[in-house]
């Protein structure tokens, strides 16, 4: 399986990763693309989220959008348009949906018609962000996926109590259904063929339904990031002050039938943020377009 993950290395933009030939490109950061306006809790370069559509990648950095072209050449920017701590992105109909987590809203950008809108759980929507006047974040939204006409939005909670997935229909513009999921600081959202799963971050197992999936990981590791269908990669990493998240390297496991098929580890990358398939089916990111860059 071939992934495009986003590092904690600030050195990286991006790695792209075989894991059957174990071949590793590593993309260089590229500082035009660095935050000037965010505040110091963490990197201004941080890569995380990524997504595409047929021309372009795209990369969210904080409170920047960076954009490439099909061969991972860095084009544009959308600067100061995100949260200080955007989590996952996705493209769906011409727009980029973002987890904008210390917002605790969704955003929706489209670019070629120069419109941007928001919602939050319990506020609705809004043109603004700034419109919610959030001064607290509660459900720390770090996962969005999108399928059959419905934003799949993760409600990770923090730990006070288990995470929740909303199901936004974008026609009615509603919440028409909460999963409650047996996750704890959930990552991630799995949409499968009648399965809605996730990553078990505080008990380092995965979920799919209300079956846990024990995989063996270290309690001493975080889990974080995960790409394919039935068969799928999870990555992990030792826990770490996150200033230091960007030292030392990840591991990339593949499992099929609740069974672990093949363990790498790609060093010098750091902690894992996030992580997309990008030779087939994805199940995580339910995205129909291939993904552009072909050289890999």
């Amino acid at each position: 399986m071939k992934l495009a993950i986003t590092p904690s290395n600030e050195d990286l933009m991006l790695v792209l990763f075989d894991t059957d030939s174990k071949k590793a490109l590593k993309i260089k950061s590229d500082k035009r693309g660095y935050n000037k306006n965010a505040d110091d809790t963490r990197p201004v370069h941080r890569p995380f989220g990524i997504t595409w559509n047929k021309e372009n990648i795209f990369v969210a950095s904080r409170k920047n959008l960076l954009v490439f072209d099909d061969k991972l050449t860095f084009v544009d920017m959308y600067e100061d348009i995100l949260d200080e701590n955007t989590h996952q992105i996705t493209y769906h109909k011409d727009k980029i949906i973002a987890c904008m987590t210390r917002e605790d809203c969704i955003g929706f950008f489209d670019f070629t018609h120069g419109v941007k809108e928001f919602f939050h759980p319990l506020k609705g929507w809004s043109k603004s962000f700034e419109e919610f006047e959030n001064t607290t974040e509660n459900f720390h939204i770090n996962s969005v996926n999108v399928k059959d006409g419905y934003v799949y939005i993760m409600l990770h909670n923090r730990g006070i109590k288990h995470s929740q997935i909303l199901a936004l229909d974008l026609n009615t513009r509603l919440i028409v259904k909460t999963i409650n999921t047996p996750a704890k600081r959930a990552h991630g959202i799995y949409l499968g063929n009648k399965v809605v799963g996730t990553l078990n971050t505080e008990c380092n197992n995965i979920i799919m339904e209300s079956k846990e999936i024990n995989v063996n990981v270290p309690d001493s590791h975080f889990l974080r990031g995960a790409a394919g269908n039935e068969e799928f990669c999870f990555a992990h990493f030792e826990r770490r002050l996150r200033r230091y998240r960007g030292e030392g390297g990840s591991y990339i496991q593949t499992i099929y039938n609740s069974t672990i098929k093949k363990t790498n580890f790609i060093n010098d990358i750091g902690a894992v943020n996030d992580m997309r398939r990008i030779d087939g089916e994805d199940f995580f990111h339910n995205n129909k377009y291939k993904f552009p860059y072909k050289e890999f």
